[in-house]
């Protein structure tokens, strides 16, 4: 099985157990592979038949759902601010600020990216969106007003003194009431229905690699924000507020996301959830 992973230490967490051999591998999982990218080259490569399951963006789900499948009981959401899908400007001090300005979106996010236009819109703000490849906030406010910075690059920018127009975990939830999904696991239909038996085993395991980092949420916190010098504190907080499964509130949340994405044209439909049986 060809395993996605993204850059980002809210992946590692989930991941730990299983990368250090904590939760093993049984048989029908043996020879399977890592590969980490951003999450919408993940959901590109899956759709390219390069990977098997990844948690990728939940909009490329939306894109191409008929080649895809849901692993039940899994996502990375939020109710409410991540402390790491963060505006950053230094001109501006809100969203409404943003109005006539122009924001720049990095090329690691596709959910993100799509809910900053989401708000925008149903904020009624004129902001233009211009993209700008590599998450680098120096680079980003030298071509524009305010700059979107998600996951570790998110959390290293908010340890120093650049200043936060909004989080838009937060944005969303004052605008919706809804929970946030901002990524799913996704298995290619063809690999989940040809293999089974690979997919039980992986969400067996992932549930346990889940579990193991939730009872050594401290431990790992402190590890974890080694990696991108930031405090335990800031990496423990972040960690916190995301939530990595898949409940009814974030059925309610997503289906939201999806209606608003058609509507202002960022998806040509609101996709059914497929998930795989277990």
């Amino acid at each position: 099985m060809r395993i996605g992973q993204t850059f980002f230490k809210n992946t590692d967490f989930i991941y730990y157990a299983i990368q250090k051999g904590i939760v093993k591998l049984d048989e029908a999982l043996q020879g399977s592979t890592l590969h980490t990218a951003h999450p919408p080259e993940l959901g590109e490569m899956l759709f390219r038949g390069e990977i098997d399951v990844a948690p990728a963006s939940s909009v490329i789900y939306a894109q191409h759902s008929g080649d895809f499948l849901l692993l039940p009981d899994f996502s990375i959401s939020a109710f409410g601010e991540t402390r790491s899908i963060l505006l950053f400007s230094g001109k501006c001090n809100s969203l409404g600020d943003l109005d006539g300005k122009k924001v720049a979106v990095p090329g690691t996010s596709a959910s993100s990216s799509a809910l900053l236009r989401i708000l925008l819109k149903i904020r009624g703000i004129g902001a233009e969106v211009v993209h700008q490849g590599k998450p680098e906030i120096k680079n980003m406010l030298s071509i524009a007003d305010a700059a979107l910075l998600i996951g570790d690059d998110a959390l290293i920018a908010n340890s120093g003194r650049n200043r936060i127009v909004c989080d838009l975990g937060e944005e969303w939830r004052a605008a919706t009431g809804k929970k946030m999904v901002y990524a799913l696991w996704i298995l290619r239909r063809k690999f989940a229905e040809e293999n089974p038996e690979q997919v039980e085993s992986f969400y067996r395991k992932l549930g346990q690699s889940r579990e193991y980092a939730y009872r050594n949420i401290d431990a790992l916190s402190r590890e974890l924000a080694s990696r991108i010098n930031i405090s335990t504190e800031a990496m423990k907080k972040h960690l916190l507020k995301l939530d990595y499964g898949f409940d009814r509130r974030s059925e309610e949340g997503l289906k939201e996301y999806f209606k608003y994405a058609k509507k202002f044209g960022i998806i040509k439909a609101v996709p059914v959830l497929n998930f795989f049986k277990v």
